[in-house]
């Protein structure tokens, strides 16, 4: 596999507080990457820094072989990363369809579109999360589940190649989790590269086929999902207490 994202000794301060330190993470082609970490170990903060919504103070960040580190977020999207954020905010009172359309005239190939190419772009994402059915409904009336999968086909309308996905599971339910993991199968079976943030470890060591784990901005471990969540330390940065051999 080739390297498709490549991260190296990234830093981010605000004041004195170093949200990331010295980070050097890389991402292949095709890889379904999961990243783990406590609440403050920096997790959003390195996929706002790749994405263009926070400027590093240090390091580089190269997607494809070419330098993005301090680019606009939009120019970052149309370069072909597209992402999701952890609150949900759709245009409300346009269609399920419309919103999706918004993403495909976003992107790089959208410049070029007509509204009815648009449509038709979105088809695709729609049936790949599983919202076909749903495509007249107002945006405002899906459920939690639903809009999830609606942040994901908007995103995947931009026609990304890497797709960043920030706590996509957070707040759902356990069948809507099981769901949208099949979604998620579905949508790395086709092809697509994806970096995914997500608390819960199980659904990460189901979906990922490499795990990077974070405490304090730095890289904890990385390695085969089995292999990270059992490492002492990592168990510890999540539980708060050490781990000592012998324990009950």
């Amino acid at each position: 596999m080739s390297t498709m994202l490549e991260v190296s000794r990234l830093c981010k301060f605000f004041g004195g507080i170093k949200a990331i330190n010295d980070l050097t993470l890389s991402v292949q082609a095709g890889q379904f990457l999961g990243i783990i970490g406590a609440n403050g170990a920096g997790k959003t903060t390195l996929l706002n820094l790749v994405t263009g919504y926070l400027t590093p103070t240090s390091g580089s960040i190269t997607f494809e072989g070419k330098p993005i580190q301090g680019l606009p977020p939009y120019r970052i999207a149309r370069l072909g990363i597209g992402r999701t954020f952890q609150i949900t905010q759709p245009f409300a009172e346009m269609s399920v369809l419309e919103n999706v359309m918004a993403g495909a005239l976003f992107s790089e190939y959208g410049r070029h579109r007509t509204i009815a190419q648009a449509r038709e772009d979105s088809i695709e994402p729609l049936e790949l999360v599983g919202l076909h059915g749903q495509a007249l409904m107002p945006a405002g009336s899906l459920t939690l589940g639903a809009k999830k999968k609606l942040e994901l086909a908007r995103a995947l309308a931009t026609r990304p190649r890497l797709l960043l996905l920030d706590e996509v599971m957070g707040g759902l339910t356990h069948e809507e989790v099981e769901d949208l993991m099949v979604v998620l199968r579905r949508i790395h079976q086709s092809g697509m590269t994806i970096v995914m943030i997500e608390h819960l470890v199980h659904v990460i060591v189901e979906l990922s086929d490499y795990v990077f784990a974070m405490n304090f901005g730095m890289e904890l471990a990385q390695g085969l999902p089995d292999a990270v969540i059992e490492r002492p330390e990592v168990i510890e940065a999540y539980l708060g207490v050490p781990i000592e051999s012998g324990d009950a």
